[in-house]
C-alpha cells in the first residue's frame, strides 16, 4: 500500500502549513457514494490457507486505516456503541479531520476494479468542483490546486494522461511538483514541474541525456511542429516552449545565487499550469503522429435458442 494522504503530508499538516477543509455537503456526498458502491469482497487472510473471508470495501477500508495509523479504534467522538453498517467510519468521513477523509477514499479506491476506480475519481472531482473545494484526485491520490485558476482542469487531468501513455517518470515528477507546492516549497515545485516536461520530451525524442534546449530543437527536427508555417516554427520553439525551462533555471532547484530568497506561490502555480499545458500538448502531438492501435473487435456471440424458441429455417 502506498503512503496515505495524511502520511505523505504529515509534517506540513502538523505545522499547519497545509490545511484540509472539506465542506460538509461534500463529505455527505462522498460518504453516500462510498456506501452505495460498497462492493462485497472475498479476502484470503492467510496466504497459506485457502479460506476466503466474506468482507466488503468499507470493512477492509476501516481495518486498513486502523493498521496504517496504529489505532485501536477510529478517532471519532462519541464512538458509536453499535459498529454495524460502518457507523464509526461514517462519522470519520462526516465529522473527522480532513486528511482522514482523504485517507478513507484512497484506501477504499485500492479495493476497486479499474472501472470503479475511474468512477470514484470522476465523482470525487465533480463533488469538489461543485463545492469549490481546491482538491482533486488523480492516479489514486489527492492533490491541491487553486480552484479559481484558469488552468485548473489541466492539472486535474494531465497526471492521468501521463500515466495512461506510459510516461511514468514524468508522471512521478509532476506528482512531486504538486506535492511540493502543497507544502509551500515553491522552488522545488518549479524544479520538478520543469523536469516533468523534460522527461516527456526525452521519451518523444529518444534522447536520454539531452537538456531542454537540445530536446526542443530535436522535436522540431523530427517534425513535431511541421503543421505550423515554417516562418513561425523557430519562434514557437524559442519563445513558447522555452518558457518553463526559463522558470526552472531561474527560480527552481538550486544555484540561483543570493538574489532570490523566497518565491511567491503564484510562480509555483504558474509553473505547474505551464507544465500541464505543455504535457497535454506534447502528448496530443505524439498521439497524432503515432496513434494507438484500434481495439480488437469483440467476438460475435452466437445466439442461443431455448427449447421454447422456434427453430429458424
Amino acid at each position: 500500500m502506498r503512503l496515505l494522504f495524511s502520511q505523505r503530508y504529515h509534517r506540513a499538516i502538523e505545522q499547519n502549513a497545509l490545511i484540509v477543509d472539506v465542506p460538509d455537503a461534500a463529505r455527505r456526498k462522498i460518504w453516500a457514494w462510498l456506501s452505495a458502491n460498497n462492493t462485497s469482497l472475498g479476502i484470503q487472510r492467510d496466504p497459506n490457507d485457502n479460506w476466503i473471508s466474506n468482507s466488503s470495501i468499507l470493512e477492509e477500508t476501516e481495518g486498513d486505516l486502523l493498521t496504517e495509523h496504529g489505532w485501536e479504534r477510529l478517532p471519532v467522538t462519541p464512538f458509536p456503541p453499535d459498529t454495524q453498517y460502518h457507523k464509526a467510519l461514517r462519522l470519520l468521513v462526516l465529522d473527522g479531520q480532513g486528511p482522514f477523509v482523504f485517507d478513507t477514499v484512497e484506501v477504499a479506491l485500492g479495493y476497486m476494479d479499474v472501472a470503479e476506480k475511474d468512477a470514484l475519481r470522476q465523482k470525487v472531482n465533480q463533488i469538489f468542483e461543485l463545492h469549490d473545494c481546491p482538491w482533486r484526485m488523480s492516479d489514486g491520490e489527492f492533490f491541491k490546486l487553486d480552484a479559481d485558476f484558469v488552468g485548473a482542469r489541466l492539472a486535474t487531468t494531465v497526471h492521468d494522461t501521463l500515466a495512461a501513455n506510459q510516461f511514468a517518470g514524468a508522471a512521478d515528477e509532476y506528482a512531486k511538483a504538486r506535492q511540493y507546492l502543497a507544502t509551500g516549497d515553491v522552488r522545488e515545485a518549479i524544479f520538478f514541474a520543469g523536469h516533468s516536461v523534460e522527461s516527456v520530451m526525452k521519451v518523444l525524442t529518444n534522447l536520454e541525456h539531452a537538456n531542454s534546449d537540445r530536446l526542443i530543437k530535436e522535436l522540431g527536427t523530427q517534425g513535431f511542429f511541421n503543421d505550423l508555417p515554417e516562418s513561425v516554427r523557430g519562434g514557437f520553439t524559442d519563445q513558447v516552449l522555452k518558457a518553463l525551462p526559463f522558470l526552472r533555471n531561474k527560480l527552481g532547484g538550486h544555484g540561483q545565487g543570493k538574489g532570490i530568497v523566497t518565491i511567491p506561490p503564484a510562480y509555483g502555480d504558474l509553473a505547474i499550469q505551464i507544465a500541464a499545458a505543455f504535457q497535454n500538448f506534447l502528448i496530443t502531438k505524439h498521439l497524432e503522429r503515432s496513434p494507438p492501435p484500434p481495439p480488437a473487435p469483440e467476438p460475435v456471440k452466437e445466439k442461443q435458442f431455448s427449447d421454447d424458441d422456434d427453430i429458424p429455417f
